[in-house]
């Protein structure tokens, strides 16, 4: 059997390398490295600036200082993109997949690769997001790649990148101010933890304009929705991508491909995963892109959504999952022991239960990804909470946080 996956991205390595141990696999990709959004521009350049400033933070709880400059901070961007990518160009040759350049469409059932027709029996849709470029206006993922320092910065966004960033900045000592149509950060989450996230942002000198909008954006200026003129050195966008359906609009589609529970589209032979079908995080496309190449060889596997954490890598770092709901209880890290001994006892783990499940966690703390991760794969596996409180955290972790809490519910 022949598939064909478009995109290079998670979910589109992911699916040629499941696809590759039984069949002949080729990967068409339109950019001239290989990785997609993540790698090129995301969450691998992007976690590479932030982890310097999240060393450095660590080492101010301990009234130490270690000061880096943007450049630093882009050049390890750099080099973790460019390894990272060619990284996947290796992985995929001793895999068998073969690669092509060039942009792919489909048309009345035929898969076209650069005008030519390219006969596959099936077809992995793997084309992510794209981003609608303006003239003068500079978007996050530029960051890693912008030869140009500042010292102010206006953010348009306090989405996950806005709020990343925004962090990065004002820690590498820039005058940040955040613009945000919601009252609140990240306001999906539990009314709580947002406003312990925005307070958080408000003490360390983010400047916060929050329940504005945003009526024009100029290369070193933005105009609020009441005419205020907010200056800076240079501003950045965090917001506005949009599926990459560019070529394949004959697919159900509003605005994300449109999928059943097995990740095929409304064409028999047509899958899909990853952001193009609204996932938003790498390794739920990784996931996607392993579900939708088995279900392309005859599987029947459920794409299962439960349990999958988010992360966002501000320091203290938060992280998330499922759903707030049932009976909450929070614990403060300044309980305990570990948080204690590191001076990180700032933020706190909040866990919510429901017919003795856990069904959703939020965390603002040091570790919290660690903490969240180990949430995910209690709710994903349905262990009773009674079978969990017989669990034996090591001492002193912040992993102690999940148990001290849930011994009081």
């Amino acid at each position: 059997m022949k598939v064909a996956v478009i995109g290079s991205g998670p979910a589109g390595i992911y699916a040629s390398l499941e696809l590759a141990k039984n069949n002949k696999v080729i990967l068409v990709e339109k950019e001239e490295r290989l990785g997609g959004t993540c790698v090129l521009y995301g969450c691998i350049p992007s976690k590479a600036m932030l982890h310097p400033i999240h060393l450095a933070s660590e080492l101010e709880k301990l009234g130490k200082s270690i000061v880096f400059d943007l450049g630093e901070l882009r050049k390890l961007g750099q080099e973790a993109s460019f390894r990272l990518s060619k990284g996947v160009k290796y992985m995929l040759e001793d895999n068998g997949v073969e690669v092509i350049y060039g942009v792919a469409s489909l048309r009345s059932g035929q898969l076209n690769v650069n005008n030519e027709t390219l006969q596959a029996d099936y077809i992995v849709l793997a084309t992510g997001t794209y981003r609608e470029v303006v003239k003068g206006i500079i978007y996050s993922e530029d960051l890693p790649y912008l030869d140009k320092d500042f010292q102010s910065v206006v953010i348009v966004g306090g989405d996950v990148g806005g709020v990343e960033f925004g962090w990065m900045l004002r820690k590498l000592g820039k005058e940040v101010v955040l613009i945000d149509k919601q009252s609140s950060l990240l306001p999906y989450l539990d009314k709580e933890v947002s406003n312990a996230i925005t307070n958080y942002f408000s003490k360390i000198g983010v400047k916060l304009y929050l329940n504005r909008s945003v009526k024009e954006m100029k290369e070193r200026e933005v105009v609020l929705d009441n005419g205020e003129r907010l200056t800076a050195d240079v501003v950045y966008m965090t917001f506005g991508r949009k599926p990459s359906i560019q070529g394949f609009e004959e697919v159900n589609h509003n605005p994300f491909v449109t999928v059943d529970e097995y990740l095929r589209t409304s064409i028999s032979n047509v899958f899909a995963a990853g952001d193009i079908i609204g996932t938003h995080t790498a390794h739920e496309a990784m996931y996607a892109g392993k579900v939708a190449a088995i279900n392309v060889m005859g599987g029947k596997k459920v794409f299962n959504k439960q349990g999958i954490p988010k992360v966002v890598y501000t320091h203290p770092t938060i992280a998330y999952v499922g759903n707030m709901e049932g009976k909450c209880a929070k614990i403060n890290l300044a309980k305990i022991g570990r948080a204690i001994t590191e001076k990180e006892t700032d933020g706190f783990l909040k866990i919510c239960v429901k017919d003795d499940k856990i069904v959703g966690a939020q965390a603002f703390m040091k570790d919290a990804e660690e903490v969240i991760s180990l949430i995910s794969f209690l709710i994903r596996y349905n262990i009773k909470v009674s079978e969990i409180k017989d669990y034996v955290a090591p001492h002193p972790s912040y992993i102690e946080a999940i148990t001290e809490l849930l011994s009081r519910l």
